[in-house]
């Protein structure tokens, strides 16, 4: 039997932020993933690291969280990330104004420093339409653009993983966990299975459960249950670019927006955010979820091509009540212990964009369970081992707020509504002021780089 400090179950980026964590702290950890790192979820996502621009709508506290996160995230990820300029285009009839819109960009603009973001800009219809040229005149009022970081997803996964093989950290694809290990009631480690059908017993002092949608399912090993409400992705893959910068646009029920991201040689168009059966592995997209992000991108785009390709993935967030508009993308690590499983840990919800972090808060958990103190390096060194200066200081939310606000989704949303009713009395004040200044094309270029006007590098990863 192989004994490790921790076993981790689950190769998506957050299990591969865990496991680099581990090693960076000198433990002796291994990763087990069924299939291959990165290739389900991870690669299945739109491959932005970003500030969660929509929480501002109802969970400002995860915006905050987020934004810093990504900011890390963008720092120790280096060439794999590139800024990403996205245009959001305001028509008639829209249920949104150029005013309104402009509101949460500019109490987004507070965020964005955290995640080396840039300010937005205010651009009127013919220079929305210089810039992508592709668009529909008609109706077009102007445009509102922010920033995100275009990620190559699959081959983050791959360099964190790299990192952590420099430090001693181990992985096993295509190897499934079949059981825990018990003793005495503790999980000590788990029984896994190999492709070839060999099965091995690994001895672990703490097993951390990161397996993404599949966190209760695995939980379900040791007798337990992490209520989740899987929402279902889907984007169309084109293999060609569509626009040269990003685009945000509302959907046909004007309720919901997708994305038009560009990357190297193709665009992501979606996703879609539906209710999803129990099993991640049986997703399919449906007919009418397809020509659903069609017909919504075709309006701004008329001549988009007919065929695509498509990938499907499942978001796992957390169970919680309140309507699908509310959910909250937070994560939570949870202590088994406390539910009478001694040695187990589960990392569940959470995203791309705070991976890092999520991966700090169970690896402090483990470290403690494991009687070590270790400090988390994962922002001060990048993925290419170079040391990093000491991440910025941005002020915190209250510990109060935190806890008024946790597992309370209608709160959530009147603070947030709060904070953009007194984002919007201050525009109106600002524009009574004076003419809101409207940006030219290349004015555009220069805030974001003339560089970032071209569909960004790296794939999608798997279609």
């Amino acid at each position: 039997m192989r004994a490790y400090d921790v076993a981790i179950v689950g190769g998506g980026v957050t299990g591969a932020g865990i496991l680099r964590d581990c090693a960076l702290r000198g433990l002796r950890a291994v990763l087990f993933e069924k299939s291959e790192p990165g290739c389900a979820t991870t690669a299945a996502s739109s491959h932005l690291i970003h500030g969660g621009l929509r929480y501002l709508l109802y969970d400002r506290l995860t915006t905050h969280a987020t934004a810093w996160d990504s900011g890390n995230i963008v720092r120790l990820a280096g060439p794999l990330v590139r800024r990403l300029p996205i245009l959001w285009p305001i028509y008639r009839g829209q249920a949104h104004g150029v005013e309104v819109v402009e509101t949460l960009l500019e109490c987004y603009d507070g965020f964005q420093k955290m995640k080396l973001g840039l300010p937005h800009l205010r651009l009127g219809p013919d220079e929305t339409l210089a810039l992508v040229p592709g668009l529909s005149p008609r109706g077009l009022i102007g445009s509102l653009s922010f920033d995100e970081w275009w990620v190559d997803a699959v081959g983050l996964v791959d360099a964190t993983i790299a990192s952590a093989r420099l430090h001693g950290g181990e992985t096993r694809a295509r190897t499934r966990v079949l059981e825990f290990l018990r003793a005495e009631n503790c999980v000590r480690g788990v029984r896994v299975r190999s492709s070839s059908g060999a099965e091995e017993d690994v001895e672990a002092g703490v097993v951390i459960n990161a397996s993404g949608p599949w966190v209760d399912q695995v939980a379900r090993l040791a007798g337990l249950r992490i209520p989740l409400r899987l929402r279902q992705g889907t984007h169309l893959v084109y293999d060609r670019p569509l626009s040269p910068v990003g685009l945000l646009l509302e959907a046909l029920d004007h309720g919901r927006y997708i994305f038009v991201l560009p990357y190297s040689g193709g665009t992501l168009v979606g996703p879609t955010d539906l209710d999803c059966a129990n099993d991640p592995d049986e997703l399919i997209s449906s007919k009418d979820e397809l020509l659903y992000l069609k017909e919504s991108a075709r309006r701004y785009l008329p001549s988009m091509p007919e065929h695509s390709s498509t990938v499907v993935g499942a978001r796992p967030i957390l169970g919680q009540g309140g309507p699908e508009k509310l959910l909250s993308r937070a994560y939570e690590i949870i202590d088994h212990e406390k539910t009478g499983v001694p040695g187990l840990i589960s990392a569940a919800g959470g995203k791309m964009s705070d991976f890092r972090l999520m991966a700090k808060d169970a690896t402090d958990l483990a470290c403690y369970k494991l009687g070590r103190n270790d400090p988390c390096r994962t922002a001060r060194l990048d993925l290419k081992e170079n040391s990093l200066p000491e991440p910025p200081d941005f002020p915190k939310p209250s510990a109060f707020a935190e806890n008024l606000l946790h597992g309370n989704p209608r709160l959530r949303e009147a603070h947030a509504w709060a904070h953009l009713a007194g984002a919007y009395a201050r525009h109106w004040v600002r524009r009574s002021l004076g003419r809101a200044p409207w940006a030219t094309p290349e004015q555009f270029r220069r805030h974001y780089g003339p560089e970032t006007v071209d569909p960004p590098p790296k794939s999608t990863g798997k279609k």
